[in-house]
């Protein structure tokens, strides 16, 4: 099939989660056969048109250049369309897009909504608040209508999206690069150039270190273990790089996706330590399909995570890692601890974790579940 991808907020090759989405979905529909355009946002420098591992990247831009506008990439997301001319239209959903279903309705095209964000308000929320303001509530209407055109949706939970379209919604989630992320990928080299201490174990949080992402509770439970010269703290993400804060480690600071297999490899154990108290959107439902967890896993790295679903349905405890009580770092530092102390554990949780995402979290089930929605709506 030729699919038409629209994504306009993402910045691609980029270093967030959602660009490396973006970029493993369009190349994975792309090795499945199908010609894939892609409409990503333009940046200073970036080509407007370039082809890469089969994938066409179209590059828009509107002003005024804030996401808030995004849904101003219409025109310019029409003339791709009309181009191209594909037999489904792909959206990354987004509050103020909308963009690529709109011209999919245009041109009476099927169209498939990619939810990875509450559609739904959740309870307390500000966008609602500010929505109910207007008594026709347009910010409410105008996402339902983007629901109802699609012909079809995918989420991580489908409670995220309104219960109306929850019969075409089909449950997906990430993955990894199983390919690219792998145990093959550890490096003393890489160890030494991260500062790792020789056979000190790593302990590895990647992530945008956003407050519901767990950083204080685990910068925390570091600090506690700050005295054992077995342990070495690595944070990839984030701002600047810099020293650990109190314990033994460093923060790396963001770092291209393309240097992210051999950062992860290089470490003997990833942690995932959601706070999901600071995010009240989380109450709809613990939404997230964590990539971070899917590329530790692929890694071959024992997970540390909380006992949350579906993170429970991924990280099973005692079977690819281990769970600890969330927002509790003293917890937190006694399950490292007991992984540090013990190699044959965290060597048969880091084979089995490997072996879980290989055969259900890879980007390559992800796109294989995509393109059975695809054909089915393409008739």
């Amino acid at each position: 099939m030729k699919l038409l991808y629209v994504a306009s907020d993402q910045v691609v090759p980029g270093r967030t989660g959602g660009s490396v989405h973006v970029l493993e979905v369009a190349r994975g529909l792309a090795a499945r056969g199908h010609e894939v355009h892609a409409v990503v946002r333009r940046t200073a420098g970036a080509p407007e048109r370039d082809e890469q591992e089969q994938v066409r990247w179209h590059r828009v831009h509107w002003l005024p250049p804030h996401r808030l506008f995004r849904f101003r990439a219409r025109p310019a997301v029409a003339r791709i369309a009309a181009e191209v001319a594909p037999h489904v239209v792909i959206e990354r959903y987004y509050n103020f897009g909308g963009e690529g279903i709109a011209v999919a309705a245009e041109r009476r095209l099927p169209s498939l909504l990619e939810v990875n964000s509450p559609i739904l308000d959740h309870p307390g929320s500000l966008k609602g608040a500010l929505d109910a303001l207007v008594l026709v509530r347009p910010l409410r209407r105008y996402r339902e209508w983007l629901c109802r055109q699609a012909s079809a949706l995918v989420a991580p939970l489908p409670e995220i999206v309104p219960e109306f379209a929850r019969g075409k919604t089909e449950t997906v989630t990430w993955g990894a690069n199983v390919e690219a992320f792998g145990p093959g990928r550890r490096s003393a080299a890489v160890r030494a150039e991260l500062g790792i201490p020789p056979r000190a174990v790593a302990v590895l949080f990647s992530g945008s270190f956003r407050p519901w992402h767990g950083v204080e509770v685990f910068e925390e439970a570091a600090r506690r273990l700050a005295g054992r010269e077995d342990l070495f703290f690595l944070l990839a993400g984030g701002g600047r790089a810099a020293e650990g804060r109190g314990y033994r480690g460093r923060r790396l600071g963001s770092l291209p996706y393309e240097r992210m297999p051999d950062v992860v490899a290089a470490a003997d154990v990833g942690v995932a330590p959601y706070d999901t108290s600071r995010l009240a959107q989380l109450r709809l439902g613990f939404y997230w399909s964590p990539l971070k967890i899917f590329e530790y896993m692929a890694s071959g790295l024992p997970t540390v995570t909380i006992p949350r679903f579906p993170l429970t349905e991924i990280v099973r405890d005692g079977c690819e890692g281990l769970h600890f009580r969330e927002a509790d770092p003293a917890d937190l530092a006694r399950t490292l601890t007991r992984l540090a102390e013990d190699a044959p554990l965290r060597g048969r949780l880091g084979a089995a974790g490997r072996e879980r995402v290989v055969a259900r979290y890879s980007w390559a089930r992800h796109c294989e579940q995509l393109e059975g929605v695809l054909q089915r709506i393409a008739g």
